[in-house]
């Protein structure tokens, strides 16, 4: 029996460290030991629960089996063991079915059993009499009430069943397989206004409407969720014999690395490189799995892809994603639509692509200016932004890369942009036929300012699908190297609807057509404006940064600028004022180009 005093030290230990009080107090079942043994947690598993007490919002990604709900409940277990009766937990578990939160319960109430009876208080430590007793003032299957006031609640997953909370814990478990998940959660999350934190626990279940777009939401900067992601292979359980493999396009293994020190840094850099992880334990659960591929993605690798049906292969958006996705180097706006990673490099030629939405829908208005001499993804703008305000930004940023500029007027909608843009006489816009029966109604507009029987804007009638074609082909091909995670996230739920590439139901497309545009045009007009040899260079001189009597780029025969010439570096560097700038994230001058331009 302790003393006072060592209880004291023992509680506020345990109080200030929940991982000391599992590994102290706790015992969890491990199946590859045969039973029962002590809870002693691995660094990944330390991570998880420390990321619990930092982060009020945590999403956590994880394979079958990685411990992560048993690591969840014993956490909840300390809590509510060591909570202030002044000041009690209320925990609400929500999973896919009541049973499962029932299971999830039942799991917290285990590790409640295993802590020490001083922990209740004096009415229940210190006699066989008052151990005896029970800890659980109420005890059903979807509820239990603690001596110091604790509720813990297993609810089901429907928005009228969770009226009538204020959790300080709200948690859900496989959240990507709850039907109807992004409506049980405004439900749930409209009980934690005015505080409480909130677990997101699951194995993927393809791109669902809760736990996915969450997690990718996140990815953007688009929600304050922290991402936990585990691996299998950072399980010391299933690593044993953990080996590295790499093969060739044709599945032949190219190199075999067998582990030895066990570092996640270095299994990062491995993956990044093309080697992919395998195990003893690893391929007896893909046997298990019946060599399921979507399986194994989804319940073993983690991951969203694999759910087959999209536009783009999935090791393509998987290349894309580890090798070229970069995270933007300035960062703009209330709701950060603007993202740029590099600013205009002299001798360099831009194009600026946009795709035009009303601006009070759900669709957004996109930007994106692609690096037409390196090809790759410079600037990207996504946002909610009335169709003559767009234009403003496509005259700022157009003007400041001197970008050959698409607008999409194929909807209507571009068009009050384009006829924006005229009367801020902004000289870089593409001309395009006046096809098409949805544009019909609008044309009348924009025919005043046609040039050759061309109008201002880029209209998609009957060039959609070989649009869409030709995007694939330069993702697969790394021929356009796409440096942001919201294009990336949009790839990932480009599907075939009805037989037709489309968004999937409740995601967007705005960045793969304002990109897809880019291409297109890049690809075919730009071969047509090279047979007009004079247009061409007065041209292609314009919408060149700081070089108006230097010839156009040597092309190779796809109409893409030769593999030699992409990745030339800038004569000199581009001049600049330092007395314009007043950002205050920029406090050394480097982004002045921003606001200053070109001298």
């Amino acid at each position: 029996m302790l003393t006072n005093e060592e209880i004291l030290t023992e509680y506020f230990k345990s109080l200030k460290d929940p991982i000391y009080a599992i590994e102290t107090y706790l015992e969890t079942k491990d199946n590859t030991q045969g039973g029962f043994v002590p809870f002693n947690l691995f660094p990944r598993q330390k991570e998880i629960v420390r990321a619990y007490e930092s982060h009020r919002f945590n999403l956590v990604a994880k394979p079958r089996q990685a411990g992560i709900s048993t690591t969840t409940q014993a956490y909840m277990a300390v809590k509510c063991a060591f909570a202030d009766s002044d000041n009690p937990e209320t925990v609400l578990l929500i999973a896919n079915k009541l049973k499962l939160a029932q299971k999830f319960l039942r799991g917290i109430k285990d590790y409640l059993l295993q802590m020490p009876r001083w922990v209740w208080g004096d009415d229940f430590y210190g006699t066989p009499e008052k151990e005896r007793k029970d800890i659980f003032l109420s005890n059903s299957k979807i509820e239990v009430e603690l001596p110091n006031g604790c509720q813990i609640i297993a609810v089901a997953t429907s928005e009228d069943a969770l009226r009538g909370y204020t959790p300080t814990y709200l948690i859900f478990d496989e959240a990507a397989f709850i039907d109807n998940g992004d409506a049980v959660y405004s439900a749930a999350m409209s009980s934690c206004a005015t505080g409480g934190k909130v677990m997101l626990i699951s194995t993927p279940n393809g791109m669902d409407s809760l736990y996915y777009k969450t997690y990718e939401q996140s990815k953007s900067g688009k929600n304050n969720y922290n991402i936990i992601e585990m691996r299998w292979y950072e399980d010391p359980r299933y690593n044993k014999g953990l080996c590295w493999i790499k093969k060739d396009d044709k599945g032949n293994i190219l190199e075999e690395i067998n582990e030895f020190e066990f570092i996640n840094e270095k299994y990062k850099a491995r993956i990044k490189n093309g080697y992919k992880p395998t195990s003893p334990w690893y391929e007896n659960m893909c046997m298990t799995l019946n060599n399921n591929t979507k399986k194994i993605a989804q319940e073993l690798d983690v991951s969203f892809l694999g759910s087959g049906g999209n536009v783009i292969a999935d090791e393509d958006i998987a290349f894309h994603e580890q090798n070229n996705v970069e995270e933007p180097v300035w960062v703009d706006g209330r709701e950060k639509e603007y993202w740029i990673w590099k600013k205009p490099i002299e001798g360099h030629q831009y194009i600026l692509s946009s795709d035009v939405a009303r601006g009070d829908g759900e669709d957004s208005s996109t930007i994106v200016i692609v690096d037409f001499t390196a090809m790759e993804q410079v600037m990207e703008y996504q946002g909610k932004i009335p169709p003559d305000l767009l234009a403003e930004v496509i005259y700022e940023y157009g003007n400041l890369y001197k970008a050959y500029t698409i607008v999409d007027i194929t909807g209507g909608m571009g068009v009050a942009t384009v006829l924006k843009l005229l009367e801020l006489k902004y000289k870089y816009l593409h001309y395009d036929a006046p096809r098409g029966k949805i544009l019909n109604s609008k044309k009348a507009q924009l025919t005043p300012h046609s040039k050759d029987s061309k109008i201002p804007g880029f209209n998609a009638n009957g060039v959609r699908l070989p649009m869409i074609a030709n995007f694939e082909r330069m993702v697969r091909e790394n021929g356009i190297l796409i440096k942001s995670r919201r294009l990336v996230s949009e790839m990932k739920t480009f599907v075939y609807r009805n037989g037709r590439p489309d968004h999937m139901r409740g995601y967007h497309d705005d960045l793969i057509m304002a990109m897809c545009m880019a291409l297109w045009v890049l690809e075919h007009s730009f071969k047509k404006l090279e047979k007009m040899e004079k247009q061409n260079k007065a041209m292609l001189a314009s919408w060149t940064i700081g070089s108006p009597n230097k010839t156009p780029k040597e092309e190779d025969n796809t109409g893409f600028v030769s593999k030699a010439n992409r990745n030339k570096k800038a004569l000199k560097k581009p001049k600049f004022s330092r007395n314009v700038s007043k950002n205050m994230q920029d406090p050394n001058g480097d982004y002045l180009w921003l606001f200053s331009g070109f001298k």
